[in-house]
């Protein structure tokens, strides 16, 4: 990462985190605290999410910033994989312009949605967490940055089961030759893992039937809702607002839609769902200019924290009792 590079990243988890401390919703901001895991520490929190408190000193925010420096950009040395999630570990995981989001509940399977692009060690990543079996694997649609490091899982990883609104029949075909189970999910269906839920609310079983060559893929992919107790993160995939009617109700954090590219139906997703933090999935120095200056914009102007998979590298929120804590891991 180039120094300029550095230094806008360091300025933007800076800024959310003075824009966090701004919010006023049906959960506050706890003041920060310093947290050390057990073998030592490799990440810093930026920021702590608390159910209960209503007001934040001024000083807790400049010394948030501060933490938020210190904190930014950890050495990268492959260490010891984390251990055992206390609550909900959910980590948008770097994989250049693609989308990979492992959720890990408590005593409970691990569950990945998307796999991003072929080619990225992706195995290797979820080792890494500390994950040796997947429960489920979900492939919101079937192009290559969200599906292609999950064909690459088949056969060569452990999964449960595979589940998708549409997969090509080559897909299809390598699902059944790996001997995984497969299942369609549609708007209504749930995924449970211990105390984790997933509701899917988009699409709608009646745009399912029949073929769907030269349809826009986007517009068929899964959009689903995370919730763990009083957390929740809307999982978009590649489908954008503008063309995806979905009513998630009050949400904690927003996995923004195909990697920051522009959406007409944005702004209104945020005053309808009035998240707390967004997380871009996205590529460094990508040929597609993801995210877009008016995506960035429309959250901005929200004032929605923003986190950049490009820039911070993989995002980690912990969701433990009522509190959220989120890191980075580096980028």
């Amino acid at each position: 990462m180039r120094p300029s590079q550095l230094v806008a990243s360091y300025a933007s988890i800076a800024a959310a985190t003075a824009l966090v401390f701004r919010w006023r919703r049906r959960r506050n901001l706890a003041s920060p605290r310093k947290q050390q895991p057990a073998d030592g520490p490799k990440t810093r929190p930026y920021a702590t999410f608390s159910a209960h408190r209503r007001r934040v000193a001024l000083a807790s925010v400049v010394g948030l910033g501060a933490l938020g420096l210190a904190w930014g950009f950890v050495a990268q040395d492959g260490g010891a994989a984390p251990g055992p999630p206390a609550g909900l570990r959910i980590s948008v995981l770097d994989v250049g312009q693609g989308d990979a989001i492992l959720l890990q509940p408590r005593d409970a399977a691990a569950v990945l949605v998307d796999g991003g692009p072929p080619g990225d060690g992706l195995a290797a990543k979820l080792r890494a967490a500390g994950v040796t079996r997947l429960g489920a694997a979900i492939v919101t649609h079937d192009q290559s940055d969200h599906a292609g490091g999950i064909r690459e899982l088949l056969g060569a990883f452990p999964v449960g089961r595979l589940l998708y609104a549409v997969l090509r029949g080559q897909t299809l075909a390598e699902v059944a030759a790996a001997g995984v189970p497969g299942r369609r999910l549609a708007r209504g269906s749930e995924l449970r893992s211990g105390g984790l839920r997933l509701e899917v609310l988009w699409p709608p079983a009646e745009l399912l039937a029949g073929s769907h060559a030269g349809e826009d893929p986007n517009q068929l992919a899964l959009v689903m809702l995370a919730r763990w107790r009083r957390f929740s993160m809307l999982l978009t995939a590649d489908a954008e607002a503008e063309t995806t009617p979905v009513e998630p109700g009050p949400i904690d954090v927003l996995k923004v839609a195909h990697h920051g590219s522009d959406d007409a139906g944005l702004g209104d997703l945020l005053d309808r769902t009035r998240p707390r933090l967004a997380v871009i999935s996205v590529g460094a120095g990508n040929p597609f200019g993801h995210p877009t200056a008016a995506t960035l914009a429309t959250l901005a102007s929200h004032g929605i924290p923003t986190l950049r998979t490009d820039r911070d590298g993989t995002v980690v929120l912990e969701a433990v009792g009522d509190s959220v804590r989120v890191h980075s891991e580096g980028g």
